[in-house]
C-alpha cells in the first residue's frame, strides 16, 4: 500500500513539474550535488554516522515577487561509513522525491521547506524501506546560473526487523546549476 502511495506521489510531482514550467514565467530546471553528514538512530539504541552523496534534479519558479514553488528528485548512490554502534543502520543507496515551497528573501536568496518521501536500502538487513522527510534550507546565488545550498533534513522510517523506528538527521551542503 505504501509502495502505491509512493508511485502516486512521483506521478503527481511529475505532473506538477510539467504544468509548473508552463504556468509560471521564469520556471528553471536545475541539477546539483550535495555532501552531507548523517546521523541515524533508533529507539533500540543503534546508531550510524555517515557521509551521504546526493545527486538531484528539479525545477523551481517564483509565483509572485516572493513565493517560490519547486520540486526535486534525488538519488543517493552511496553513503560513506563513519561510525556505528549496535546493529548498523547504514543506508547504502536510495532515492526520493520532494515538494519544496519557499520564500524569496531577496532576488538571490531563497528560504524553503522540504516535504517528501525516500526509499532507502538498509545494508544490515538487506531491506528497502520507504520513509518520510521534512527539512528546511537556504539557497543563494553565487553566479547567475550557480547557487549554493545548505539544509537540514529529518527522515523517519517504520520498523525494520528488530530495529525500532530508525530516524535520521542530515546536514547538507550543495551546489546547483540552473538552466535559465
Amino acid at each position: 500500500m505504501l509502495k502505491n502511495k509512493f508511485k502516486k506521489t512521483i506521478i503527481a510531482t511529475g505532473l506538477l513539474a510539467i504544468t509548473s514550467s508552463i504556468a509560471f514565467a521564469g520556471a528553471a530546471p536545475y541539477v546539483g550535488a550535495a555532501l552531507g553528514i548523517n546521523a541515524m538512530t533508533s529507539t533500540s539504541g543503534s546508531n550510524f554516522r555517515g557521509v551521504p552523496i546526493d545527486l538531484f534534479a528539479g525545477f523551481g519558479a517564483t509565483v509572485n515577487s516572493s513565493l517560490y514553488l519547486g520540486g526535486e528528485i534525488t538519488a543517493t548512490p552511496f553513503t560513506s561509513f563513519l561510525s556505528s554502534t549496535g546493529n548498523s543502520l547504514r543506508t547504502t543507496y536510495g532515492y526520493g522525491i520532494s515538494f519544496m515551497p519557499g520564500v524569496m528573501f531577496s532576488d538571490h536568496t531563497l528560504g524553503y521547506v522540504r516535504a517528501g518521501a525516500v526509499r532507502s536500502h538498509f545494508s544490515w538487513v538487506g531491506e528497502n524501506k520507504t520513509g518520510g522527510q521534512l527539512g528546511v534550507g537556504m539557497q543563494t546565488d553565487v553566479m547567475p546560473e550557480v547557487s549554493l545550498r545548505t539544509e537540514y533534513v529529518y527522515t523517519w522510517y517504520s520498523k525494520i526487523e528488530t530495529v525500532a523506528s530508525p530516524k535520521s538527521d542530515a546536514f547538507k551542503l550543495g551546489l546547483i546549476y540552473k538552466f535559465e
